[in-house]
């Protein structure tokens, strides 16, 4: 059975379930395909997890073979957060077995307005890379309104 036949299936399945007949109402995710190449490596979309509490947006990507050295994180007040980690290559030596491809990765994450990037804080521990980026305080005051 081909990948399109399968999505065809469960799609023909959730017209059934929800009642609908009009096929337009029910769309399937297809995996993002892979990213240009920078290097000899390709280029990948990390996993994100991204949690929010009172005090920040908390970020975390999954990037095996990231070191600290390979890693950069920027902000841009227009664009956002974007995240480039170059991977590590495959130690040297005959590969027995492997379900790891080597790659760098790429993401650029859009952010809400109440973010103060400027202030963020990363770190990368055990292929996983964290990003932190404090919540802006929030100020009120009176102005004075003058006769005019």
């Amino acid at each position: 059975m081909t990948w399109n036949e399968v999505v065809a299936n469960v799609r023909e399945k959730l017209r059934r379930t929800l009642g609908r007949s009009d096929e337009q109402d029910i769309q399937v995710a297809t995996p993002t395909p892979r990213l240009e190449q920078l290097g000899n490596v390709p280029l990948a979309r990390p996993p994100l997890d991204v949690y929010e509490n009172d005090k920040e947006i908390l970020i975390q990507a999954d990037v095996p073979g990231g070191t600290r050295d390979g890693a950069t994180v920027g902000w841009d007040e227009s664009r956002g957060l974007t995240l480039l980690v170059k991977g590590e290559a495959l130690p040297a030596g005959s590969l027995w077995a492997s379900e790891y491809q080597p790659c760098d990765w790429y993401r650029a994450i859009g952010l809400p307005d109440y973010v103060d990037g400027a202030r963020a804080t990363s770190t990368i521990k055990d292929g996983v890379l964290t990003v932190r980026v404090p919540k802006r305080v929030a100020s009120t005051r009176l102005i004075p309104v003058k006769a005019g």
